[in-house]
């Protein structure tokens, strides 16, 4: 197929030199050759042509061989030009005395068989103009109007010969146009001229674009075609070496339209062309992986790691990447096989998605905590979030069209395998940096540039920051440690404070309030957009094909199939189900409001008996027939062939009743008649052949082959195998949207089911109904998916986390709604649609955790859950729309507009979300703190001090004295209860109050954190006593020998000081706090 436009959009094609541009680039390109198997293959090998019956006179065959065209419709058919398409190659030489060099540029059918009439008796030429007459073969192109009346080859006969008067190529082209078998090769005006407008009378004033179709046989056609031929007898002829030839000549016409093109560039015209084949050769060509974008985005996303967070998250990208390579090898071990989603898409949107768990992993680093205790709090989260993806992306691949059922699938698996590169693999490489800081490796030392100070200064000060102890609470100072970036502080900064104020909090309920009425009322609008287009390169010739196509044509054919029927006894039915597609509007009728009985089967079938029933009545009239079955001279071929028709009962053991010959009919009330059905099969299918193949029957089992002749007394005619499948060609016209191809796609199947519910097996077919068949049910499987993603989240809500997050859930499924309501309904709406879920739900899972696990208010608990995670939600989401930034260039349009725009709107709408609208609502009608406070409204207690460690065990040593001094034995330093009682003593006691009130380093005014101020208040009762010991020298003597040397010469001078004067307080309370 190929089709004309303007450069000019706006300009019309109504002018003789479109036409013949037209006619010359077609004519070039049908004249390439392609050589497979050792054999030249051309146009007239592969195309469908025009059967002629079998006359059994050599040279009239090898006439009709040679002289029979190709069938491509084309808006040149209007014109005499159309002849010169048609050949032959070499001139036809009638043998005889006839014309020479005989093409249909000069051909006249007529005038041809009129003057071999005269010349050649011993033919039967009424067979021949009767077959002529049958298929509406007249005069050929030579009654029809020239496109330049100059040329020097235009026919004296045509209207316009050498006329100066500019040609009305608009009102030819007006109903369509005609081959050379008019009957049978009717161009309908849809079908090759697009983008008309007509005046009041109907005709076509403007054209946008001109179409020509050539005609090929398909694989099964050509493989029958050429079976006996001795031309392929040595290659091994076999239905795939059919389809390799018929493809590589695609190839080749395609190439050579580019090049006519590239060759002309200063033509006013484009010219696209299309065939499966093309097509499939550009899929698989765009559908590799682009290495290089590939190493564009890991280096980008790297980089961004490194500056937003540290070196580790250009190792942790690495590791999301070869996790990702990791899960596609195993989705192919599993048969899932790799389709262009999977090398241009998935890649990056599966590593974007992992890093916001990523982030999170990293923020929790920078907290001071080690591998194990991230893992504890992080773990659950991501193990979540995994599950969630890898249960939405399972239900989207409900949608029945294979390849987003495959992505779907190895999506879930990906989801898998990164969280447990992230829980498995990732932890390692934290641990390996806690190590290389302790080794202080070059790179690891500066990592955490101003919180160590700050963590040592404060950790002595108070027990909170002590990461053993205080990394359970939320408190500000261990956030304000976290390395941020810019747009988290302005978040926590700015744009907390503000949402938070009670106007702009009614603001935005107002505002949310119309948004959702907004959406609610354009998604009740929303169309379906699933053009063939979007998914091919928008390089190609057949993307720009489509694109015209639909734009300008709207033009498809299909077939209605039939299969395991009775035909004989159901023909009254089969008529029933053909009128039955009257009443689809955009179906092609003809000028008299019905359809076109020329394309049925069974009507031509029924045809051609009624006119041999009547070629044997007027035989009979003229006594041509005896009574007994026998014929004379003078009968026709046409009356031979009936007698032996009507002599048929169709049953095997007795096939002739020569005695309903004359009582018997054909066709009785349009209905053949039902006993020798399959052996009027027989005849039809080879006498009648130019019928048998106009209608496009694929009749299966091939009907035999029976050809009559006068000289042939034997009346028995073979009886073709009971058809199993058949098949009724039907158009469609004017279907430019999406909306009108779902709308007539859906009557047309009502009318095959209300059939098939009446016993008549049948369905549609072709590529409108291989495309869009799938998205017929679509708007159910997509509540369907959307019911059981809302009962899958709300389940692993409920199991995995806790029953009160169901109301999270619910929220992300009302946002993502209400955000996917600004697009039309495409392929891509399930998968994407659940990509939109995931995106919308996580981060606000995220927030809602924050907000359960804080303590204080509900305004207090919203600033604290944004403070801890609108880091890793930006960064996250940041860093996903740099991944799938490489798919805004990407050549298929689908990819470029449905996939990347979903992406771009999903990042924007989680953003928003659970920044602004959700964190406004927890802050209205928020839950409850999971956490309850005993003693406080706005924070846990304070931890008690750590336990002293007991003390190490002391080696008791005594001084070196004679085993006779009993003293030293005795002598001990008594204990606080023996002082008292041994001596006389005086005792103090004091009961200070001490209270230590701390602020965070950022004020009010000035930090992010806000004020956040800590009091510790401590009672102390301590009792201090004098004592006059027993033994005072010995005994200071001894405990000076028996102490450190650090506090020898302290407990020395406490001793000599107490001697000379025990009524110093001063000196007193020295010793005894030492």
């Amino acid at each position: 197929m190929i089709v004309q436009t303007a450069v000019d959009p706006d300009s019309s094609l109504l002018y003789t030199n479109a036409l013949l541009e037209h006619l010359a680039l077609l004519q070039q390109a049908t004249q390439v050759t392609i050589t497979m198997f050792d054999i030249t293959w051309r146009l007239k090998d592969i195309c469908q042509s025009a059967s002629v019956p079998n006359f059994d006179v050599h040279y009239i065959e090898q006439i009709f061989e040679n002289i029979m065209p190709c069938s491509i419709a084309t808006p040149l058919d209007c014109f005499w030009e159309g002849s010169k398409l048609l050949g032959p190659d070499y001139a036809v030489h009638i043998p005889g005395g006839g014309p020479n060099h005989v093409k249909w540029t000069n051909l006249n059918p007529n005038q041809l068989v009129n003057s071999m009439k005269q010349k050649q008796t011993n033919f039967d030429y009424y067979s021949l103009e009767d077959y002529f007459h049958r298929a509406g073969i007249t005069s050929g192109y030579q009654e029809k109007p020239c496109l330049n009346p100059r040329d020097p080859e235009c026919p004296q006969s045509a209207p316009n010969y050498n006329s100066t008067q500019p040609l009305d190529i608009g009102t030819h082209l007006t109903s369509g146009c005609y081959g050379f078998a008019a009957k049978y090769m009717h161009w309908p005006e849809e079908l090759i001229v697009g983008g008309v407008s007509k005046n009041k009378l109907g005709h076509i004033r403007r054209a946008k674009a001109l179409q020509s179709v050539v005609q090929l046989m398909d694989k099964h056609e050509l493989h029958e075609f050429w079976a006996d031929s001795y031309k392929i007898h040595h290659i091994g002829w076999s239905q795939e070496k059919a389809s390799l030839i018929l493809h590589s000549w695609q190839k080749r016409f395609a190439q050579e339209v580019e090049r006519l093109m590239k060759s002309n560039m200063s033509s006013s015209y484009l010219f696209n062309t299309f065939s499966t084949a093309t097509s499939n050769k550009g899929l698989m060509e765009h559908s590799k992986i682009d290495y290089f974008k590939l190493r564009i985005v890991l280096v980008v996303a790297g980089i961004y790691g490194w500056i937003v967070q540290s070196g580790l998250a250009t190792l942790g990208v690495l590791l999301l990447a070869s996790s990702t390579a990791a899960g596609l090898g195993v989705c192919s071990l599993l048969g899932l096989p790799m389709n262009l989603l999977s090398t241009h898409v998935l890649p990056f949107l599966s590593v974007g998605l992992a890093m916001r768990e990523m982030f999170m992993i990293l923020s929790m680093q920078n907290r001071n905590l080690t591998p194990s205790e991230i893992l504890q709090r992080a773990g659950p989260s991501i193990l979540t979030a995994a599950l969630m993806q890898s249960a939405t992306f399972l239900i989207a691949a409900i949608v029945p069209i294979p390849a987003l059922r495959v992505f779907c699938l190895q999506c879930s698996i990906l989801s898998i395998f990164h969280a447990a590169a992230l829980l498995l693999i990732f932890p390692t490489l934290l641990a390996l940096q806690v190590r290389c800081r302790k080794a202080a490796v070059p790179c690891f030392r500066n990592e955490s540039k101003a919180a160590q100070p700050q963590n040592a200064s404060n950790n002595n000060n108070n027990n909170n920051n002590d990461p053993e102890l205080g990394a359970n609470l939320l408190t500000a100072e261990i956030i304000c440690q976290q390395k941020k970036s810019i747009l988290s502080l302005f978040v926590n900064h700015y744009l907390v404070k503000i949402i938070l104020q009670p106007v702009i909090k009614v603001l935005l309920c107002v505002v949310y309030l119309v948004l959702i009425a907004f959406c609610i009322f354009n998604g009740l609008k929303l169309e379906y957009d699933v053009r063939l287009s979007s998914f091919l390169p928008k390089s190609t010739q057949e993307h720009r094909y489509l694109e015209a196509q639909n734009e300008y044509f709207g033009f498809y054919n299909f077939f209605l199939v039939t299969r395991e029927l009775e035909y004989p006894l159901n023909q009254p039915l089969l008529y029933e189900y053909h009128r039955s597609l009257t009443n689809v509007p955009h179906v092609l009728k003809d000028s008299n409001g019905g359809l076109n009985m020329n394309d049925f089967w069974l009507a031509n079938f029924r045809d051609f008996l009624l006119d041999l029933q009547e070629e044997f009545d007027q035989n009979k009239s003229n006594n041509c027939v005896s009574r007994d079955g026998k014929w004379y001279s003078n009968a026709t071929e046409k009356a031979v062939l009936a007698i032996k028709l009507l002599a048929q009962t169709g049953v095997v053991e007795f096939p002739v009743d020569k005695s309903q010959i004359f009582s018997k009919k054909l066709v009785v009330n349009n209905v053949i008649d039902r006993k020798a059905f399959y052996n009027y099969l027989s005849v039809w299918s080879c006498n009648d052949q130019m019928s048998y193949s106009s209608s496009r029957a694929n009749l299966w089992p091939k009907p035999f082959q029976y050809y009559s002749s006068k000289s042939e007394n034997d009346l028995k005619i073979p009886k073709s195998q009971p058809l199993v499948y058949t098949q009724m060609p039907f158009y469609l016209k004017n279907l430019r949207t999406t909306s009108k191809i779902m709308e007539t796609l859906k009557q047309i199947k009502e009318i095959s089911d209300s059939y098939n519910s009446r016993g008549l097996k049948n369905y549609p077919v072709g590529l409108i109904f291989a495309y869009f068949n799938q998205f017929l049910v679509l708007d159910r499987l997509l509540l369907a998916q959307l019911a059981t993603t809302v009962i899958a989240s709300n389940l692993i809500a409920a199991v995995l986390i806790k029953w009160t997050k169901l109301w999270c859930s619910l929220f992300s499924i009302l946002a993502g709604l209400l955000l996917i309501g600004f697009l039309d309904i495409s392929a891509m709406t399930g998968t994407m649609g659940a990509f939109h879920f995931i995106v919308i739900s996580r981060n606000i899972t995220l927030t809602l955790s924050g907000f359960l696990s804080a303590l204080g208010n509900k305004e207090k608990r919203v600033k604290m859950s944004l403070e801890i995670n609108a880091d890793s939600i930006l960064k996250g989401d940041i860093g996903l729309l740099i991944c799938a930034s490489v798919l805004a260039t990407s050549q298929f349009e689908f990819i470029q507009y449905d996939i990347f725009t979903v992406v771009l709107i999903s990042v924007c709408g989680s953003v928003v979300s659970s920044l602004i609208f959700f964190p406004v609502l927890l802050a209205l009608f928020g839950p409850k703190e999971e956490l309850q406070s005993l003693e406080h409204n706005d924070r846990i207690s304070t931890p008690p001090p750590p336990p002293m460690p007991p003390p190490p065990a002391k080696t008791q040593t005594y001084p070196r004295t004679q085993r006779r001094n009993i003293n030293s034995k005795t002598t001990r330093e008594p204990s606080l209860t023996t002082i008292t009682e041994e001596s006389c003593n005086q005792s103090i006691v004091v009961e200070p109050q001490v209270t230590v009130e701390y602020t965070s380093p950022e004020s009010s005014s000035s930090g992010p954190c806000g004020p956040y101020t800590t009091k510790v208040t401590a009672t102390a009762n301590i009792k201090v006593e004098l004592v006059t010991p027993v033994y005072r020298s010995s005994k200071c003597s001894s405990k000076c020998h028996r102490t450190k040397c650090s506090r020898r010469q302290q407990q020395c001078k406490c001793c000599k000081q107490d001697s000379e004067s025990s009524d110093s307080s001063a000196e007193t309370e020295t010793c005894s706090n030492s």
